[in-house]
C-alpha cells in the first residue's frame, strides 16, 4: 500500500514554512513524498495600526530565529528587500498550478521569487509572468490557461472553478486544525506537527537521513506544452488531489 504524502500548509511569505520546503525537496530525494497546500497568512492584515515598517521588522526577527535553527552545513538563501508582501495571487497562482499538475515546479519559483530576489508575491502581473511556463506546460483544459499561461487574474484570484476550489478548501483544512499557523504538518501517519516543531520535525528526519543539508536543490523544469486536439484542447487529463 502507498504511503500518503506528508502535507504542508505554509505561505511563501513565512520564513519557517520555505525551510521546511526546502528541507522536505531534499527528503523527497529518498522517495519521501510531500504537498504543498498553500495559504495566506497574514496575521498583521488584522491590525489596523501596523506599518510596512512594522511589518518588516517582524519578519527580520522572524528571519533571524529561523537561521538560528539551521542544521550544520544547511543554508536558507535570502535577500530581503524591505516588505512583506500580502501573498493571495501567490496562493491563486500556485492552485492553478496545482490543478494543472505542475504544482513542483511553481512552488519552488514563488519561495524563491520572493526570498533569494526579492520580488513582490503581491502583484498578480509578476505572479502570472513567473508561471506562465509552468502553467502552458501544465494539463489544464482551461483556454487561458493552456494558451496564455494566466495563471491569475487582474485582482489576483483564481482564474478556474477548480483552483477557486483548491483555495478554499486548503483554507479550510488549515483554519480546521484550530491552530492557524504556518507551517503545520500532516504527517503520514495523520499526526499533526504545528510551526517551529514542525520545521525541527523535518529538521530531524533531515539528519537521521544522512543526507548533506548543504545539498544543492535542484527543482523541477518546466515541461513542454502538451499537444492540442483538432479543437484546441490540451489531450492530457488532469486528476488534482486536495480538493474538498
Amino acid at each position: 500500500m502507498t504511503q500518503p504524502p506528508t502535507l504542508l500548509y505554509g505561505d511563501f511569505s513565512c520564513p519557517w514554512t520555505y525551510l521546511t520546503y526546502r528541507r522536505l525537496a531534499l527528503l523527497r530525494t529518498l522517495g519521501e513524498e510531500f504537498e504543498l497546500r498553500a495559504v495566506e497568512h497574514d496575521p498583521w492584515r488584522a491590525k489596523p495600526t501596523t506599518t510596512p515598517e512594522d511589518e518588516f521588522a517582524c519578519l527580520r526577527e522572524e528571519v533571524d530565529r529561523v537561521v538560528a535553527q539551521l542544521l550544520p552545513g544547511e543554508e536558507l538563501p535570502y535577500s530581503l528587500r524591505g516588505f512583506v508582501p500580502h501573498t493571495r495571487a501567490a496562493v491563486s497562482g500556485y492552485a492553478e498550478a496545482h490543478g494543472s499538475g505542475v504544482a513542483d515546479v511553481a512552488g519552488p519559483l514563488l519561495f524563491e521569487a520572493y526570498w533569494r530576489h526579492g520580488w513582490d508575491l503581491g502583484q498578480p502581473r509578476l505572479v502570472r509572468t513567473l508561471l506562465i511556463e509552468a502553467i502552458q506546460g501544465g494539463t489544464s483544459p482551461s483556454d487561458p490557461l493552456r494558451r496564455w499561461g494566466h495563471a491569475v487574474d487582474v485582482t489576483g484570484g483564481p482564474m478556474t472553478t477548480l483552483a477557486w476550489r483548491l483555495v478554499r478548501a486548503w483554507r479550510q483544512q488549515w483554519t480546521a486544525t484550530d491552530k492557524e499557523v504556518v507551517p503545520i504538518l500532516v504527517l503520514p501517519d495523520g499526526t499533526y506537527r504545528y510551526g517551529v516543531d514542525a520545521v525541527e520535525h523535518v529538521g530531524r528526519r533531515l539528519a537521521d537521513s544522512g543526507i548533506d543539508p548543504g545539498t544543492d536543490l535542484s527543482w523541477p523544469q518546466p515541461g513542454p506544452r502538451p499537444p492540442l486536439d483538432g479543437f484546441g484542447r490540451t489531450q492530457v487529463l488532469y486528476d488534482p488531489r486536495g480538493v474538498a
